[in-house]
């Protein structure tokens, strides 16, 4: 594999010339582009041959074993983690072609570049055929070789980098999607793809069932250490005992019952990802263990003696607000900064309810994919209801309620306002609203109208139009009509208090009163219909179902 110019080339790359170290930056900087240096395996039977190149490598940042056969090369390859293998063609014993048909078989994933003295096409389309990523002619330049590194590291991270995202739709059968369009969701998805590559310890704080597992699992899948484990545990579901065991192992004989000695979840995850969920509940004596561990990078097992480095990002998830809790002095304040580099806040659902349809359809079909049936489709008033439901277990409860109703509703069948749960589908039963009701203030009347009326609109809206005298409507935040708006249709306006004797003072309505009187009467006249009344009003739907949100309607 030695040659004249090879050898040549090399001496040329210890001399300071200007071009030379310009000949190095582009290999260094390829190096770079394709993510940085790589473990290389050089295969070649001449020594000063593999030497040189090696060292010609090594300066631009890449490690490399050295082999002097096939054989040797191959057993190298199974006991280290190599990204690209080197090997000549012609050597004694396992030839190249063979060293590559092996390498395919074993780990396909390792790119093989091909040195040839014989630069014949036919042999170069033969090692292409089998796997080859490219081949190197001989004589050739450290250059050339530098660059053709650069390009076969820069292709397998790639690759892997497509592994990863398979093994990420792979495992969404069991991890839900982040599912939602709302300006909430796009602005977690943005800070998740931020802190993902980062090793930065990171709080996740939402309320119960708003996706923090979740967002922890988006965060590693996005990172470094996707080809890592993902471990997660609850810490306020275990004995302080049973805690400290599972996440830092014991040995054989520490307790009783230990029969024999075991990893705890810091070994396991080591170079992944450990996600501490109600990380909030963890008790005071474990505090400080955990906080030990984080500081010092190294663990002692219950019943050990020996110090285990240990290599894992933090994600930890609570509930709780974690400040007060320090406040307050349930939580330690140095393990509060040590776990809490990023605070993220995850968005309840009822902050983003446009999102509420969409995630409906994924997780009926993902219950029709479970239960081998078409999906389930939901009607527009069940979609309202849900809409205006507070949701205090958020996504969680959206799905439990969801698959409540599938149960209740026929196969192929639409999920209507019947097949909710009474505290959905009737306001007055809502967790937040059940104790709000209070009797309109004095000098207020309900609305009446001929029963014909909600006939009537829903039969068109022309002819209800002509029934009835147009008037504005009274509005404390005007709403001018958006993209989704249709111009308003005229209503009458709300009955106002008793005339009074002439010569007294009329009592004044508040305006934000008179509003809620307006949209109610606008819904009475639709026949309870969400679209038709905020048509009438000339808003939106999902502005109709703000306002019905914040007078508690």
């Amino acid at each position: 594999m030695t040659t004249e110019r090879f050898r040549l080339a090399e001496q040329a790359s210890t001399q300071a010339t200007p071009d030379e170290p310009r000949r190095n930056t582009h290999g260094r900087d390829a190096a770079q582009r394709a993510g940085g240096g790589g473990r290389l395996l050089i295969i070649d039977d001449e020594r000063m041959a593999r030497a040189n190149l090696a060292r010609a490598l090594e300066r631009g940042g890449h490690e490399s074993a050295q082999a002097g056969s096939g054989e040797e090369g191959l057993k190298l390859l199974a006991e280290q983690d190599i990204d690209v293998v080197i090997t000549d063609i012609a050597m004694a014993g396992m030839n190249g072609m063979e060293v590559l048909k092996a390498v395919r078989s074993s780990k396909p994933d390792v790119e093989v570049i091909m040195v040839t003295g014989y630069p014949m096409i036919e042999s170069a389309v033969e090692a292409m055929r089998l796997g080859a990523f490219h081949y190197l002619a001989k004589p050739y330049s450290l250059e050339e070789a530098r660059i053709l590194v650069a390009r076969a590291l820069e292709k397998r991270r790639l690759r892997q980098q497509v592994v990863q995202m398979r093994a990420q739709l792979e495992a969404s059968g069991s991890v839900p999607e982040m599912v939602g369009a709302s300006p909430a969701m796009g602005g977690l998805r943005q800070a998740l793809m931020r802190l993902a590559p980062t090793d930065v310890a990171v709080l996740l704080q939402g309320e119960t069932g708003t996706g923090k597992e979740l967002a922890a699992r988006t965060m590693h899948a996005q990172s470094q250490r996707a080809r890592r484990r993902f471990l997660a545990i609850n810490c306020g579901a275990l004995s302080p005992e049973l805690l400290e065991s599972e996440l830092f192992g014991h040995e054989q004989g520490a307790f009783s019952g230990a029969v024999r000695r075991k990893e705890g979840l810091f070994e396991a995850a080591s170079g992944g990802t450990l996600f501490l969920d109600e990380i909030g509940e963890m008790p005071a004596g474990m505090q400080v263990k955990l906080l030990r561990v984080l500081q010092e990078q190294t663990l002692r097992r219950v019943g050990g003696t020996v110090d285990i480095p240990v290599d894992v990002r933090i994600i930890a998830a609570t509930n709780r607000n974690l400040k007060e809790e320090v406040e307050a002095g349930r939580f330690r304040r140095d393990l509060y900064y040590r776990i809490a580099v990023v605070t993220q806040e995850l968005p309840p659902l009822r902050s983003r309810v446009e999102d509420i349809p969409m995630l409906a359809r994924f997780f009926l079909a993902r219950l029709a994919e479970q239960g081998g049936a078409a999906p389930l489709d939901i009607d527009e008033a069940a979609l309202d209801a849900l809409q205006l439901y507070p949701f205090p277990g958020n996504v969680r409860e959206l799905a439990n309620i969801l698959e409540r109703a599938a149960v209740f509703c026929p196969p192929g069948g639409s999920i209507g306002l019947s097949h909710l749960s009474p505290e959905v589908s009737e306001p007055g039963l809502h967790p937040s609203k059940a104790a709000s009701a209070a009797p309109a203030p004095s000098g207020l009347h309900p609305s009446t109208t001929a029963s014909a009326a909600p006939a009537a609109m829903r039969a068109g809206q022309a002819d209800a139009a002509s029934a009835v005298t147009a008037a504005p409507m009274a509005s404390a935040t005007p709403v001018p009509p958006g993209p989704q708006a249709s111009p308003a249709l005229p209503l009458p306006l709300v009955p106002s208090a008793p005339q009074q004797e002439q010569g007294q003072d009329t009592p004044l309505v508040p305006l934000a009163e008179m509003e809620k009187q307006h949209i109610l009467r606008a819904l009475e006249l639709a026949g309870d219909n969400r679209t038709l009344a905020a048509d009438m009003l000339g808003i939106s739907r999902s502005s109709l179902w703000r306002k019905l949100r914040e007078y508690g309607v």
